[in-house]
């Protein structure tokens, strides 16, 4: 597993390419095990966060809920983030040409996710680095896996994350404006 966390990482053309022949169980045993790695770590940081500034204390009959809700909320999200991203991914991968099959989709995002498994628990930079270093990582994957050009497969991925986006950002402005237009009209003259 580690030889395959060190592709993915340094070298993932070369890694997706041994990937191909992999079968939605491997990529399934691989994401995984780095799932609960990561919500067992981002549940600790929970954990101490609420004990250092004396919220737990505040907290003490739902403490035991809210820890054990960090760590159901990071497994339960976490994979249905993986399915959900992809999914949506491999139906713009179709729409695009791509035509080697969902599984190959999945394993571009579950095994392009490695950066966010690694470093995704790490306070500061990493917020940026990791999921940028993971997008550069599911390019790869999907390029090598789905066999697209390099132009495809980053438009391909923007599209995936750009037009969630752009849907949200349109449903938030319709819902908020006009909750906002008494402050946004004129004042009666």
């Amino acid at each position: 597993m580690l030889e395959r966390v060190r592709g993915i990482l340094f070298h993932p053309a070369e890694a997706f390419k041994e990937a191909r022949q992999d079968a939605l169980s491997d990529a399934f045993k691989y994401f995984l095990p780095w799932l609960v790695f990561l919500a067992v770590l981002l549940t600790a940081l929970v954990f101490g966060a609420l004990n250092a500034t004396g919220i737990s204390a505040l907290l003490s009959e739902f403490f035991p809920l809210v820890v054990g809700g960090t760590f159901a909320g990071v497994l339960v999200g976490g994979f249905l983030l993986i399915l959900y991203g992809s999914v949506w991914l491999h139906i713009l991968v179709f729409l695009l040409g791509g035509r080697k099959g969902l599984t190959q989709t999945f394993k571009a995002v579950a095994y392009g996710a490695t950066p966010i498994y690694v470093l995704g628990w790490l306070p500061g930079p990493n917020i940026l680095i990791a999921p940028i270093w993971a997008l550069i990582v599911v390019i790869s994957g999907v390029m090598q896996l789905q066999e697209m050009t390099s132009g495809k497969a980053i438009l391909v991925v923007l599209l995936a994350l750009l037009i969630p986006l752009v849907i949200a950002l349109a449903v938030a402005f319709a819902v908020l404006m006009p909750m906002l237009q008494p402050f946004l009209a004129p004042p009666p003259s």
